[in-house]
């Protein structure tokens, strides 16, 4: 546990240190000029406004963890239309997924409603469905499938993106754990996504199973009882 949490505290600093750093390096390069042509200077201001955005993700996703981290009795279960809750987290993920170019699709086997915190559970599914579509490819696709049976209901996040070598597959759930860090700075990753996801489904006694091949995409399995029982 010592060990697991000096890791952890290592990690956070160094991921709350380096946009920071960034932003230094960029300000001081800014007051050491003299006479600063104007498009020189906004495109350091952009930069570093960037990096800002880039902190402020770091620490809200940290903060979700630390509420992660509580007590599963803070959950506020209710009966939520998982339908409709899928739909609405697609129709928010669509204008970054068109910037992409990339195709969101959704298919529902059956309607599904179930006992779950809705509030967390948007997030974890956002998270799955928003990493589709950043990790894809020119012109890919990304299809969501939901489905039941008498216990549980199942969602299915599969991608034709850039997938993830096996030897790393094991790790993505750890926090901070990047497969490919350059591309996640790059694409506003903080490296907590996924161990926040799985967490959320954690709490809900729930499942999450990952199937991926490099260079053919990969695919999130989540399953997750009908009915939650403390």
């Amino acid at each position: 546990m010592d060990q697991t949490r000096e890791e952890f505290v290592s990690n956070v600093s160094h991921e709350l240190k380096t946009p920071i750093t960034s932003i230094r390096v960029l300000a001081d390069s800014l007051m050491s000029m003299e006479e600063v042509p104007v498009e020189l200077y906004r495109e350091f201001m952009t930069d570093i406004s960037d990096e800002i955005d880039r902190e402020s993700k770091i620490i809200d996703d940290l903060l979700s963890l630390v509420k992660m981290d509580k007590a599963a009795a803070e959950l506020n279960i209710a009966q939520v239309d998982i339908n409709a809750l899928v739909q609405q987290i697609l129709k928010r993920l669509r204008p970054i997924a068109k910037k992409r170019n990339v195709e969101l699709i959704y298919e529902s086997i059956r309607e599904v409603t179930a006992d779950v915190d809705e509030v967390k559970l948007s997030l974890a599914i956002n998270n799955l469905v928003e990493n589709a579509v950043k990790y894809n490819i020119e012109n890919g696709w990304v299809r969501v499938t939901l489905d039941a049976d008498h216990k549980f209901f199942y969602i299915k996040v599969a991608d034709s993106g850039i997938g993830i070598p096996e030897e790393y597959q094991e790790h993505i759930f750890e926090r901070f754990y990047r497969v490919d860090k350059a591309r996640s700075r790059e694409t506003g990753g903080t490296g907590l996504g996924l161990s926040i996801t799985r967490n959320v489904i954690l709490m809900h006694h729930g499942a999450i199973r990952l199937s991926s091949k490099e260079g053919e995409g990969s695919t999130f399995t989540v399953r997750i009882p009908l009915n939650y029982i403390s």
